[in-house]
């Protein structure tokens, strides 16, 4: 089921959480609406849902208009932050229920709900209620009851957020072979970002209800459009340099003077934000872009982390665990092609 959304747009009073939203998110894919607290995913899945009414513009299911259906109408599966599962029922009983508003007939019921127990992997507790259940079980019952249905599309609200760590990566690769397994469209929202790198197809960005980008994740890690972009994805953020435009050549705060191609068309003066992923730092390079001085060193494992100092900004770096570099230490470095962008930055616009 393809989900289609034209000029979406979502008010609160004078407050817009949604602005202008056009995007289509193709059919059986595990699509992330991605962003920080307040940028409107939450907002924009209720719409999706039928929960929330538009302020304006349309919502099709591939080509029908749902714009106006309340959720009931829409084969939509919903799966909230909290579970929302009946502590009273057994998590069978869970599973059947909305089977039951559809008037399904109580044996396909019970076969259809243990078809997806066994999906989700949750056969052994179909006996127990959601209290005697882990954060984990107790989410696998959530999703099992909102495909019971046979939802067109799947609606995931940071269901993950209830969750410790290490179960958070066990059930994101979970809802990932579901939704293979299940070959429905799910949307999936989440402000974290590694979340919605592991497991989506692909990944809408919002900032302040209005879309940033979309792509897949390692499109928008290896090409961000803006600068905003480039800071959400990536783990160590990526690093800023703050600089201007002079004589041709950007020079970075503190005076440090950068070996850098400038595309044409930067005017003089001209207030640029080098970032640089930590990666595409090069300690050892025959053509240094900078210099830098090292403040710190961090093992991981294979690799290891500096954090370094070029002028008043701090930046980190990734280098081999051989290289030998010593707190203390002078460093030129280079920069690789990639991981390496330009922005304006007042407006966070890319030039390169």
């Amino acid at each position: 089921m393809q989900i289609k959304l034209e000029h979406l747009t979502k008010r609160f009073g004078d407050t817009v959480a949604v602005n202008d939203l056009s995007i289509t998110l193709e059919s059986g894919r595990l699509i992330a609406l991605l962003g920080p607290s307040g940028c409107g995913k939450t907002t924009t899945l209720n719409m999706i849902s039928g929960i929330l009414p538009v302020s304006g513009g349309s919502i099709f299911f591939d080509d029908r208009d749902v714009t106006n259906l309340p959720p009931e109408k829409r084969g939509i599966g919903l799966v909230f932050q909290n579970y929302a599962l009946y502590p009273h029922m057994t998590v069978l009983q869970n599973i059947c229920f909305p089977m039951e508003i559809q008037r399904i007939p109580k044996k396909e019921r019970i076969r259809r709900a243990e078809e997806l127990a066994e999906m989700v992997h949750i056969t052994p507790y179909l006996k127990r209620k959601p209290a005697e259940l882990s954060g984990g079980q107790q989410q696998r019952v959530a999703i099992a009851r909102a495909l019971s249905k046979r939802p067109d599309v799947l609606l995931l609200d940071e269901p993950l957020s209830n969750l410790d760590a290490k179960l958070r990566v066990e059930m994101r690769e979970e809802i990932r072979r579901i939704q293979r397994e299940a070959g429905i469209t799910t949307v999936f929202v989440t402000h974290d970002q590694e979340e919605a790198s592991s497991i989506a197809d692909r990944v809408v960005l919002l900032r302040d209800g209005v879309l940033q980008q979309e792509d897949t994740a390692r499109g928008l890690y290896e090409n961000p459009v803006n600068l905003f972009a480039a800071d959400f994805l990536g783990t160590p953020p990526i690093n800023q340099l703050h600089g201007v435009v002079q004589n041709g050549r950007l020079v970075l705060d503190g005076g440090i003077p950068a070996a850098l191609a400038l595309p044409d068309g930067l005017a003089e003066g001209q207030e640029i934000v080098l970032a640089v992923r930590a990666e595409s730092i090069l300690p050892q390079s025959d053509t240094p872009a900078f210099r830098t001085t090292v403040l710190e060193r961090y093992s991981l494992g294979k690799d290891e982390l500096v954090r370094l100092q070029a002028g008043p900004a701090e930046l980190r770096g990734l280098v081999p665990a051989e290289l030998e570099i010593l707190p203390g230490a002078e460093l030129a470095v280079g920069l690789k092609k990639r991981g390496v962008f330009l922005f304006d930055a007042k407006t966070g616009v890319r030039y390169l």
